[in-house]
């Protein structure tokens, strides 16, 4: 192919992956930006908890292959180091979604993933501390679990730079450049201007500010999401052996090693159940300006959704707790691919909390997007839906 040039703004999961992805292709010219440094933003503060349950075939088929990049791909270019741990995956549900979970199931195994379904006393066997009262079926992936964010992210910044990709840190993108109907560049917050063939936002919290300087805009917004951090003292996967997420107390967690315990509360996001209200608390304004500390009544808040079906839980110390920024999208699904009207502007926007687990994925396929014009696996979540 031909000289082209791709300027990717943001160096998270998804821009990171892309970065790597656009690299392996001969005759590009990439640079990647960021303001931080990969996975400085709401990457670095992910759960990064890793399933291929969904409802949505397109996010299964995702967050499958996301699995494989995490695995194998960054095994070979980080000369063995391992970024994921199968720890496992649990999923439990009440009547009302037994049906529709099941049929999920049955999609996953066909794509070639492992997930059983199991009976609360099936589930009782591999849990015994838990309390499985209301529990219809519960569904476990023995290949999923979590993932190092920081360590997966830098591996794959790390091996576009190996393939000659540039990598901006510290480096503020203030704005798009457009000429009529094409963007033709960014702006720089000390006054620099690059210009590019193509340019993929993959800015999170910050897409939306960016979209805006050229008059663009997308239905998403900004949700603040506190994860409690739990003093496991050794023992992590004995009180929480595996990675969780109960569907009908709306929380999930997992062990991060022996030592602690993350966990937090669920909306039920991608599951085409939405457990909150639209309009709630959590949803800020400013990515720039909210608050970034965790007070000990949210940690307190969410452990007691755990009292009942993981008691042990509610023995362990309270460790300082984080913040994390989700983007959402009107409809909880990512908003991927090329925005209408706007040649060379792609965008990965509204992540909804899907965004770690699917990103090794969702960047490989934007990447094959731009240079060859079409990535079906994408194709569900173009922007032009809202159009």
């Amino acid at each position: 192919m031909g000289e082209m040039s791709v300027i990717v703004v943001g160096a998270g999961i998804i821009g990171s992956s892309a970065a790597y992805f656009l690299s392996k292709y001969d005759g590009l010219k990439v640079t990647f930006i960021d303001q931080f440094h990969p996975a400085g933003g709401p990457t670095g503060r992910s759960s990064a908890v890793t399933h291929a349950f969904y409802l949505d075939e397109s996010l299964q088929q995702l967050a499958i292959r996301g699995r494989e990049i995490l695995v194998d791909e960054l095994s070979q270019i980080s000369g063995g180091h391992h970024y994921h741990y199968p720890v496992g995956m649990m999923w439990v549900c009440g009547e009302e979604c037994r049906e529709d979970w099941a049929r999920a199931a049955t999609q996953i195994r066909a794509k070639g993933s492992r997930i059983e379904e199991l009976s609360a006393e099936q589930l009782k066997e591999k849990a015994p501390d838990f309390d499985v009262d209301g529990v219809a079926l519960a569904l476990w992936e023995p290949d999923f679990g979590y993932a190092d964010a920081f360590g997966a992210t830098n591996a794959l910044a790390n091996g576009a730079r190996e393939n000659g990709a540039a990598l901006l840190q510290s480096t503020k993108v203030t704005g798009l450049i457009r000429d009529s109907d094409k963007v033709t560049g960014v702006q720089l917050s000390d006054g620099r201007k690059l210009l590019a063939d193509a340019v993929l936002v993959a800015a999170g919290p910050w897409t939306k500010e960016l979209l805006a300087t050229i008059d663009q805009t997308l239905p998403i917004h900004i949700e603040r999401h506190p994860m409690a951090v739990l003093d496991a003292k050794g023992e992590a996967k004995k009180i929480m052996p595996f990675s969780w997420c109960d569907d009908l107390s709306a929380n999930y967690a997992r062990p991060d090693g022996e030592g602690v315990v993350l966990c937090g509360t669920w909306a039920g996001g991608g599951t085409a159940v939405r457990r909150e209200d639209p309009v709630h608390p959590r949803r800020i304004e400013d990515p720039e300006n909210y608050q970034d500390s965790m007070d000990e009544e949210e940690s307190i808040a969410i452990l007691e959704t755990f009292m009942k079906r993981a008691p042990a839980m509610v023995e362990l110390g309270i460790r300082p707790g984080y913040i994390g920024l989700y983007d959402m999208s009107a409809d909880d699904m990512p908003i991927l691919g090329q925005i209408d009207g706007i040649a060379g502007l792609y965008v990965s926007a509204g992540s909804s909390g899907h965004g770690f687990k699917t990103g090794p994925a969702v960047g490989e396929a934007l990447a094959q997007l731009i240079v060859e014009g079409s990535a079906p696996v994408i194709a569900p979540f173009s922007p032009s839906r809202f159009a």
